[in-house]
Parts: C-alpha cells; sequence; structure tokens
C-alpha cells in the first residue's frame, strides 16, 4: 500500500524539477543557447503528465498558456529532423487532451520535416 503523503511529496518534487527546467529554458532561449535549451526541453517534456494532474487539483482545470517543451521542443527537433522527439510529443498530446492547443506546434513540426524531405 503505498503512502499518499509520500506520493503527494514524490509529486511535488517532480512539479518543482519541471519549473526549474522552465527556468532553464528560458534562461538559454535568452542566451541563445539552443542545445541546452533543447536539453531542458528533452527533461521537461515527461513531467508534463504530472503538471496537467498538479494544475487540475490545485485551480479545478488545465490553464497553463505555455509549454515551452513543446513549443521550442517541437521547433527545435524538427530542425535537427528528430522524428522520435516529435512523435514523442504527438503520444503526450494524444494521451492528454489538455494538450490539443499546442496540437498547432506539432503540425508545423511535421510541415518541416515533411519538407526537409522534398
Amino acid at each position: 500500500m503505498t503512502d499518499p503523503e509520500s506520493n503527494k511529496k514524490i509529486m511535488q518534487s517532480d512539479i518543482d524539477r519541471y519549473y526549474y527546467y522552465l527556468n532553464m529554458i528560458t534562461e538559454n532561449v535568452r542566451n541563445g543557447y539552443n542545445f541546452m535549451v533543447i536539453k531542458y526541453c528533452n527533461l521537461s517534456l515527461p513531467l508534463i503528465p504530472l503538471l496537467i494532474e498538479q494544475n487540475k487539483i490545485e485551480a479545478g482545470e488545465f490553464d497553463i498558456t505555455t509549454l515551452p517543451a513543446i513549443e521550442l521542443g517541437a521547433k527545435l527537433w524538427s530542425y535537427q529532423g528528430n522524428v522520435e522527439k516529435i512523435k514523442e510529443i504527438e503520444a503526450l498530446i494524444n494521451a492528454h487532451s489538455e494538450l490539443e492547443p499546442w496540437r498547432i506546434h506539432l503540425d508545423r513540426a511535421y510541415e518541416r520535416l515533411n519538407s526537409e524531405e522534398d
């Protein structure tokens, strides 16, 4: 049997990590370090489901308006031709209806990937 309080602490720790990575993405965008932006997008992407869950618990709905791990990650990974990461974003969006507004970033990433093939 798992301890709900323990799970809450683990979840909060992950949320804190997400926001740390978000700050690192912002800082590295500001400094033009795309390699580091990609690194922190990669680290924060798997934490988004917990962010959704926590936000719904605290606010009653998912009211986040920006997710750089998806927005910038999709853009940078598509320029790199990293189809696997784009598919990871697609799976994340497909698994969480709250992420539907970010599908446009996925669509643009696929457009970039397809234009590279031409």
